[in-house]
């Protein structure tokens, strides 16, 4: 029964701590800054580039009306394909645009968001990809909102496209529960304070902030961790970091359409962990070792206490992913989504086995 005690515990302390759950969400106090940029990095996405344009338009029509000065930059990363054509056609219908072209020497896209960043111009730099577009017209206005003043890193989140049809197959929605499950990871860490985890695909940083860092020079030879290592050494060097994950904040983006290019795209993110602060690896343990008690426990003593104990610990971890699923403006009923975690996780073992042992997969 103590095992199962100290497993319940473990995961209690854990639910209430680091799930996200409870903050109060920030996103409307603070100023705007006088400009901002965003950056977006492309890699043969001429199918994309109109369709991303078009999204973006509202946002930015919005945020200038706030009275923020408004730039893309989109960095042409040694595509083979009409990207740079559509890059241009773009760019002559709206002048806020501006591209930058570059050969590919780097698997990462890193060398591509340094060249974004050396060529943006606002106080401010929201990252996004090519395959991502913005939930609401505020969408930029509330991850800029505050910068300088209150935040320099903005932690956004962005979840898979919603199907039209509103039917979700078995990858759907075991993508879905992971996307959604790394959101709350990574808003729960801002939140208690120990930020580790964020999104390229939807992020914030000053100009001063990322000058200070230095961009990529700590890991430019890890071929993932553009976003998530970069944070961890902006933290280091002493950065405030805001997590903005309501609704208006999200961005949508195209996931992997098969498991075999899920599992690749899993394997290249698995490649920034190793790099990972040994307090955070260590940390990210904790969870685990909880279940690992709580089974044991049943195992040995499976009594009612026992049960109930695991239950507990079940319960928690549902409640919290619910409450921080309706913070994020997500109906809190698919809390019970967490019951295709084992599903979930058999995948990231194997993801991560296939890059440990033999295959390395590039960006794009």
């Amino acid at each position: 029964m103590w095992l199962s005690l100290l497993g319940a515990g473990i995961q209690g302390a854990w639910a209430w701590t680091w799930d996200g759950a409870t903050a109060q969400e920030p996103a409307s106090q603070g100023e705007l800054p006088a400009s901002c940029s965003v950056v977006v990095c492309c890699h043969n996405e001429a199918h994309r580039m109109a369709r991303l344009a078009e999204h973006l338009r509202p946002a930015l029509d919005h945020a200038e009306g706030l009275g923020m000065v408004v730039t893309v930059v989109a960095v042409n990363h040694g595509s083979t394909d009409d990207t740079q054509r559509e890059l241009e056609n773009v760019a002559g219908l709206d002048a806020r645009w501006h591209v930058v072209s570059m050969p590919r020497t780097q698997a990462s896209k890193k060398e591509a968001l340094n060249a974004a960043m050396d060529a943006a111009t606002g106080d401010v730099r929201v990252m996004t990809d090519a395959d991502c577009v913005p939930l609401d017209v505020s969408w930029l206005s509330h991850m800029a909102r505050g910068a300088n003043a209150m935040w320099d890193v903005c932690v956004g989140i962005s979840l898979p496209v919603e199907p039209s049809h509103g039917r979700l197959g078995w990858l759907a929605r075991c993508q879905r529960l992971e996307a959604r499950r790394l959101a709350q990871r990574a808003t729960g860490a801002v939140d208690a304070g120990r930020p580790y985890l964020a999104f390229g695909r939807n992020m914030a940083v000053t100009a001063h902030m990322w000058a200070r860092v230095g961009g990529f020079d700590g890991h430019t030879h890890v071929p993932s961790g553009d976003d998530d290592l970069w944070l961890q050494e902006a933290t280091r060097q002493g950065a405030r970091v805001s997590v903005h994950p309501v609704r208006e904040a999200q961005t949508a983006s195209e996931w992997p359409d098969s498991w075999g290019e899920w599992r690749r795209q899993k394997t290249r993110h698995f490649t920034a962990s190793p790099s990972y602060p040994w307090q955070v690896k260590a940390r990210l343990l904790v969870p685990g070792l909880g279940w690992t008690l709580l089974a044991a426990g049943v195992v040995h003593n499976p009594s009612g206490t026992s049960v109930a104990l695991a239950g507990f610990a079940l319960l928690s971890r549902a409640l919290t992913f619910g409450m921080f699923l309706h913070r994020a403006g997500l109906p809190g009923r698919d809390a019970w989504e967490l019951l295709l975690e084992p599903v979930v996780s058999a995948f990231r073992v194997w993801a991560w086995w296939k890059g440990s042992t033999s295959e390395s997969t590039p960006w794009k």
